[in-house]
């Protein structure tokens, strides 16, 4: 995980390029946001894995000014850019936290929402505890996130890429740097703790085409969290790119992003 929060931290001037809001991930955070509700006034809102704060300070922009909102985030260099970001904002402000430690009083929190973070997660039952805690007993909550099947067919060119440049241990370092999560295991980690009638678990999928310029945009913050040794880095960067060139269409080259959300409504 750390090593995960040292790499985000590095990149986190790339967050704000052409390059990235117009990749897939960059469309597919603008369609979750269009399903964040509007709170109403004297709430405290949190914004839990914020990034730079792009969206946290769209929200705290076109929300209510009595509304008090906090961003969380693990990576110092984000969590700088957000800080900068909000500063303008008397009502907001953002704290070092993550997920499975967050930095906030148990009922404190009216709504927390979280776009494309829970699935780096170390611990999701502690996680889940975590929000339980700081929710108050009418808190709602919107997590959005990558479940198991994003990226299939990238992940169906890629692996043998992968079996080619690193050894097994390695391989297993991969898939462990981040959750491959289904409905299934989030119904078991969330279910116990909030009720069965007031949260939902849903998923859907969104298939995003793009160049291989485009998707590589994004895909190089990826490939940094492979532990390919550096004297092969460039290989592997090119066998990569030539796999994925093969799934070129007259659309572009696809990526499926499988969404899961998890919501709580009282």
């Amino acid at each position: 995980m750390q090593s995960i929060i040292e790499t985000y931290s590095k990149l986190a001037s790339s967050y704000e390029s052409r390059e990235n809001l117009e990749s897939c991930w960059g469309r597919a955070t603008a369609h979750v946001m269009g399903q964040l509700p509007q709170r109403s006034g004297g709430e405290t809102v949190v914004d839990v894995g914020c990034g730079p704060g792009i969206q946290l300070a769209t929200f705290v922009e076109t929300g209510d000014r009595t509304n008090s909102f906090i961003g969380v985030e693990p990576a110092e260099g984000l969590r700088n850019g957000a800080t900068e970001r909000v500063k303008r904002f008397p009502n907001a402000r953002v704290y070092e936290g993550k997920f499975e430690d967050l930095p906030l009083d148990s009922n404190s929190v009216d709504y927390l929402y979280s776009i494309f973070a829970f699935h780096w997660v170390s611990d999701i039952n502690q996680s889940a505890a975590e929000l339980a805690r700081v929710l108050k007993d009418t808190g709602e909550m919107d997590l959005f996130f990558s479940g198991k099947f994003t990226g299939k067919e990238f992940n169906t060119k890629t692996t043998p890429v992968y079996f080619k440049f690193l050894t097994p241990k390695l391989m297993m370092e991969a898939a462990k740097s981040q959750q491959k999560l289904t409905v299934d295991d989030i119904d078991k980690a969330f279910r116990p703790l909030f009720g069965a009638r007031e949260l939902t678990v849903a998923e859907s999928y969104h298939t995003y085409y793009d160049s291989l310029e485009g998707h590589w945009s994004w895909r190089c913050r990826v490939e940094g969290l492979v532990p390919v040794p550096e004297e092969k880095k460039a290989a592997y960067d090119e066998a990569v790119k030539a796999a994925l060139a093969t799934l070129e269409t007259d659309q572009g080259i696809p990526f499926t992003v499988h969404l899961l959300h998890v919501k709580l409504r009282r």
